[in-house]
């Protein structure tokens, strides 16, 4: 007889199913360090949910992502976690011959097929619960149409198997063997269900298992044999490109709305919105063959435009921001002789952010700059940057190595200044022969106060 009793053992049994995995994890490891025999009790009862959590995601391995948001934040089809916990615990009542079939299945090695026969049949029993006795997993309340449809998916389990073995090879170039075995695939996924929708179901059900969404893209392409946008629109294939140049138009938007509020510390930030804007694009570029007039071709064709008018707006002010940045003063040396110096009193912190985050966002729509359209106005822009930099590091590298008294750490503030924009801009190795130039300087040696 154990240290608790049924009752409690019991109890507490009830609240372990209750926890998410993460906090089951957690209080594994920290029993683990006890050895007190009551709660060596709890860590067993610990460890069976943990067995149970990793056994239902290896038998519904294709299906799980489908029960999470996808981190990328791109739409995709999502079932409530309810569904999938209360059909295993359906699965734990009445197929317990299955499930120990299953459990002995993990741990034992196996040749050939690399998926033990129980999960498949686990999975068809899933599929027989959800339509014959939905009752024992639906709670009160919820919609039985979600049932239904998790079922459909259920049927896809071999050929998603199938497919999922294959992903890392498609991802890839897809050559005709391959194209001819994703569309045979899309077919036989077809015919599965009478509403025909289980190709969708197919794509949807690989998407989720995607870290990058518009991968899909590749499928599309292949199983729609190159189409257009103005088949692939009208398609039941359409949500797939849809999808995708929604979430450009989206990312189109925010970018947008931050430029028009000429807030320089936004900068940054806003160029971040072009590279995903324009990356998602281009994968529907790649996937899909746009059509001027198509619907979704002049949707692009916004999108481009309104991007390149933004940016290349920016990149015009961009040597007015650099120039408050590092400032410059004219000082009469004697007559009417005069010299450029710097301005010690330096920027406003306003100037100085504002420069920083001009650099970010150069930074952040360089990679994009020939699909947008604006590549040849960045070029000049970071050139006559660079120019600016370079006069303002000569002028301030004249007082550095000249004779006359300065405050050095005044100077110093000034190199430090430009080079931090030469590095963010120009790169290490520019910032880097700067860095040496003013060490060479000695910056600090005598005099190197003002009289």
């Amino acid at each position: 007889m154990g240290v608790l009793s049924e009752k409690r053992l019991s109890a507490v049994g009830g609240l372990v199913k209750t926890l998410p995995v993460n906090i089951l994890r957690q209080l594994n490891t920290s029993l683990g360090l006890t050895h007190d025999a009551a709660l060596g009790e709890v860590r067993a009862l610990v460890a069976r949910q943990l067995e149970s959590h990793h056994l239902k995601e290896q038998v519904f391995r294709p299906f799980v992502p489908l029960f999470m948001a996808r981190e990328d934040g791109m739409e995709g089809v999502i079932f409530p976690q309810w569904l999938l916990d209360r059909l295993w615990s359906a699965l734990e009542r009445e197929e317990a011959e299955l499930m120990t079939e299953a459990r002995r299945s993990v741990h034992s090695p196996r040749s050939g097929d690399p998926v033990p026969v129980p999960y498949f049949r686990l999975v068809n029993a899933a599929a027989v619960i959800l339509r014959e006795r939905p009752e024992t997993v639906l709670p009160q309340g919820e919609d039985e149409d979600e049932l239904e449809e998790f079922a459909a998916y259920l049927d896809l389990h071999r050929l998603l198997r199938e497919a999922l073995a294959r992903l890392p090879d498609w991802m890839g170039r897809i050559d005709a063997e391959k194209a001819a075995a994703i569309r045979l695939m899309f077919k036989d996924a077809c015919s599965k269900t009478p509403d025909g929708e289980g190709g969708v179901r197919f794509l949807e059900a690989l998407l989720a298992n995607m870290d990058d969404a518009t991968l899909v893209l590749k499928f599309v392409a292949v199983i729609s044999d190159g189409a257009n946008d103005r088949f692939l629109s009208e398609s039941e294939l359409a949500g797939f490109g849809e999808r995708v140049l929604v979430a450009a138009e989206e990312r189109m938007k925010v970018f947008s709305g931050l430029m028009r509020r000429r807030d320089p510390s936004l900068l940054g930030e806003a160029g971040g919105w072009v590279a995903q804007c324009l990356s998602l694009v281009s994968s529907l570029q790649k996937s899909v063959e746009l059509t001027r007039d198509g619907p979704w071709g002049k949707r692009v064709l916004v999108i481009n435009q309104t991007i390149n008018g933004l940016v290349e707006d920016r990149l015009k002010g961009v040597e007015k921001i650099i120039a408050q940045a590092l400032p410059l003063k004219t000082e009469r040396i004697f007559g009417r002789a005069t010299r450029e110096v710097p301005d010690y009193a330096g920027p406003k912190p306003a100037q100085a952010e504002a420069a920083l985050q001009t650099v970010a966002f150069i930074n952040q729509v360089r990679p994009t700059a020939s699909q947008g359209g604006y590549l040849s106005l960045l070029n000049k822009t970071v050139e006559a940057a660079e120019v600016q930099m370079d006069a303002y590091f000569t002028v301030v590298l004249g007082v550095a190595v000249g004779e006359d008294p300065f405050d050095a750490q005044a100077v110093m503030d000034c190199f430090e200044r430009v080079i931090a924009l030469m590095e963010g801009l120009l790169g290490e190795n520019k910032a880097n022969l700067a860095r040496r130039r003013v060490t060479a300087a000695d910056v600090f040696r005598a005099p190197k106060t003002v009289a």
